[in-house]
């Protein structure tokens, strides 16, 4: 993870999860990406909160 020009961690990081299943399609998914936001610090280190898709809190 890359640090912003103070040394600061990012306010939100996203990770791309990508990969797929031996036998389950001869096509791979599409990259789904996971937004994680800096929420808190505790005993110094830095707390991020996973952040669902808008479409996945809508329910």
């Amino acid at each position: 993870m890359e640090v912003t020009a103070d040394g600061s961690p990012p306010a939100v990081v996203r990770l791309p999860q990508i990969g797929f299943y031996v036998g389950a399609s001869d096509v791979a998914a599409p990259v789904v990406e996971h937004v994680y936001v800096l929420a808190d610090k505790l005993d110094g280190t830095e707390v991020y909160q996973y952040r669902p898709p808008a479409s996945a809190v809508r329910g």
